[in-house]
């Protein structure tokens, strides 16, 4: 190997991440081997604190506490769930800083070809969620994916009739594609034409 061997790993464990090329990992990797000590420290020590790490006991975001900064901040509503697939989706979603209630991370999708039902993710909980917060709107914001809208179809249909507004994001999201790579524009308009499914006057 042309690399050192502690590069080497950081460069394979990057590269074996969904979305990250051999190519673009060595390119970062290079790049953080050339800034300064104080900011490799600081980047150390941040990849020291991975394993405080843990899930926020309500929304599923990762956090230090036990609730997260959203779920832990009063001047968030609670009654408004905003419903993503991963942590990923949520922190594309709070980029856009128009969103003023709550996530819940499922952790993943419906997909019964590779054996996953609602009870492997984290549906029950959302529901838990819903009742407890007496939530009255919830926003489905899932990947346009057979298996994002199999995931919305089941929770719309055991929301239906409790007098819950139920939100979808609209199709500003190609088929197919995931929340965390559109643009800043693209998901903006999703938000802002999103469709009321049921739970409306």
């Amino acid at each position: 190997m042309i690399y050192p061997e502690t590069l080497g790993i950081v460069v394979e464990f990057l590269s074996s991440i969904p979305g990250i090329s051999e190519r673009a990992a060595e390119r970062a990797v290079l790049s953080l081997s050339k800034l300064p000590e104080n900011d490799k420290l600081k980047i150390v020590n941040a990849l020291k604190g991975l394993d405080r790490l843990k899930s926020c006991r309500e929304c599923g975001l990762p956090s230090i506490t036990e609730l997260c900064p959203i779920c832990s901040d009063d001047s968030r509503n609670k009654s408004v769930i905003c419903v993503v697939e991963q942590p990923r989706d949520a922190v594309s979603i709070e980029k856009l800083g128009r969103f003023e209630g709550v996530y819940h991370v499922l952790g993943g999708v419906i997909s019964p070809l590779e054996n996953v039902g609602p009870d492997d993710i984290r549906i029950r909980e959302l529901f838990r969620r819903i009742k407890k917060h007496n939530v009255k709107e919830v926003i489905i914001a899932l990947n346009p994916t057979v298996e994002g809208e199999a995931t919305a179809k089941f929770i719309i249909d055991r929301l239906t009739g409790k007098s819950i507004k139920i939100y979808r994001i609209a199709y500003g999201i190609p088929y197919g594609g995931t929340i965390d790579m559109a643009d800043e524009l693209t998901l903006k308009r999703s938000f802002e034409d999103m469709k009321l499914i049921t739970g409306g006057d």
